[in-house]
């Protein structure tokens, strides 16, 4: 889907295909306005009397930004059969990540952290990358966990005892070189026309295809070992490669057409998805391409999303509207570490967008590894950092707005300013507003036609009644504005 707006109209432009195309959206300013549409750079060669059919799309005329096209589109996909899971419960919990000790950790470093993670009131303990020898081969590193099977299924179990939820890293479909899988298994690979792998850049990997069978059973295989053998309740799958593959033309997987491999992609998620439902129904299957945008088509195999490598606050918060457009208004949309956000303390934009809290905190001390990047002050959490982030889990678990109602149509996050988003939750509304600095009106949208009490949502402090359906109010703030409006009478 291309959107383009202005603050009176907008247009958007997609294809509802229930499998990938390749196809792009041009966007070209011209003068006195800007042209978008759908192209294809595929040749193809049309007998006579034969015709030839182009991917269904849409045309879209709206008011507002992109959060109504991609709900839109949502409502449309899923009429198709393409939509979000019903996601568990627990998949809103907040998340402590190990990712702060790096991939040079130690089990002892995990134990050591548990507790100030569930005192802080954090539900999920993640298993970062760095437990296995390699990407391709996931046998655990000797190292880290000498007894094989049994360490690794003595870690999960320590987390259930401390009262978490274990949750474990795999970066799918990536081989390394040099591996005993690429050495056993290059049919495996995804290859070009040319007999050339695709590279994993950032890794230094290859791709594997996923709509060859072997493929696909050798991770539904390691699904049922991290799922059903180690006893972890969730997986977080991530690389900047999940989102598509190119075209494959490997002669042993026998494909009809060689664009079955980014067709099929989509399956490969959705076969490790059902597998780790089936072991664990209650199981959260969190998909993270690293630093990219999100491809649609994946969706029905995941029941959690993050920012996903945020590079600033801002993009926690257009990739949660975009979320919540594209999963639903309650979709569990995860800011990923706020040590990320701006600061590396901007809680407020996850809490404002009705996102689920994530740290990669250490504690009581930062790791050792000389090879680790740490920013200044580390990660480890020292006593302002605690007070800190315990005062906004303990926001988060007393108004849980990730499982509220995000109301996406009220701001334009393109023109409204400051930058404002809002989300009902059990009859209340709640406002984030954000901006370096802000001296004027606010106004609060959506309200219900009777009054309203209005209190600061992250200090408690009262700022008046109001009457909807709309509210103006003049402040001024720094950085966040939390703004919450409660019925008269519904606020204890």
């Amino acid at each position: 889907v291309a959107v383009v707006w202005r603050r009176d109209a907008a247009l958007a432009v997609g294809h509802l295909e229930t499998v990938p195309r390749l196809v792009s959206f041009p966007v070209a300013a011209q003068p006195g306005g800007t042209r978008v549409g759908m192209s294809a750079d595929e040749a193809a060669r049309v007998a006579p009397g034969v015709s030839l059919k182009l991917p269904t799309a849409f045309l879209m005329v709206h008011a507002g930004d992109h959060f109504g096209p991609l709900d839109a589109y949502r409502r449309l996909m899923a009429e198709r059969g393409l939509a979000a899971p019903k996601p568990p419960r627990s998949t809103y919990g907040p998340i402590w990540c190990a990712w702060g000790y790096d991939r040079n950790f130690s089990p002892a470093q995990v134990y050591g952290t548990l507790p100030k993670a569930k005192e802080l009131g954090f539900e999920w303990a993640v298993l970062d990358d760095g437990w296995q020898t390699a990407e391709g081969d996931w046998k655990l590193d000797p190292a880290k966990f000498p007894r094989g099977d049994a360490d690794m299924k003595a870690l999960a179990d320590r987390i259930k005892a401390e009262g978490m939820r274990p949750r474990l890293w795999l970066a799918p479909l990536a081989v390394d070189p040099g591996t005993d899988l690429l050495r056993d298994r290059p049919d495996m690979l995804l290859l070009d026309r040319d007999g050339a792998a695709q590279n994993v850049s950032w890794w230094g990997a290859f791709t594997m295809c996923p709509a060859y069978r072997p493929t696909i059973e050798f991770f539904r295989t390691q699904v049922r070992r991290i799922i059903g053998d180690w006893g972890f309740e969730g997986l977080k799958l991530d690389g900047q490669h999940l989102n598509g593959v190119a075209p494959c033309y490997n002669p042993a997987h026998n494909h009809r057409r060689p664009e079955e491999s980014f067709e099929g992609l989509q399956d490969f998620w959705k076969a490790l998805y059902d597998e780790a439902i089936a072991i664990n129904p209650q199981a959260v299957v969190e998909i993270c391409p690293c630093g990219d945008s999100f491809a649609f088509h994946n969706i029905p195999a995941t029941n959690n999303t993050p920012a996903s490598d945020p590079l600033s606050s801002r993009q926690v918060r257009i990739k949660g509207k975009t979320f919540k457009a594209l999963m639903g208004p309650s979709a569990p949309y995860s800011g990923d570490h706020v040590e990320l956000s701006d600061g590396g303390n901007d809680f407020a934009s996850t809490y404002g967008v009705g996102a689920i809290p994530s740290t990669k905190f250490t504690w009581p001390h930062d790791t050792t590894d000389p090879g680790a990047k740490l920013p200044p002050g580390g990660f480890v959490l020292t006593p302002a950092k605690e007070a800190l982030w315990r005062t906004w889990i303990g926001l988060y678990q007393t108004n849980r707005l990730s499982e509220g109602r995000y109301l996406g149509g009220l701001y334009d996050i393109g023109f409204d300013r400051p930058e404002a988003h809002a989300i009902e939750k059990d009859g209340a509304l709640h406002y984030a507003f954000f901006a370096d600095k802000w001296t004027g009106p606010i106004v609060l949208r959506g309200l219900g036609e009777g009054r309203y009490d209005l209190f600061d949502g992250y200090t408690g402090a009262r700022l008046g009644r109001s009457a909807g359906p709309s509210c103006s109010l003049t402040v001024e703030f720094e950085r966040f504005l939390l703004v919450c409006a409660t019925p008269v009478g519904a606020r204890a």
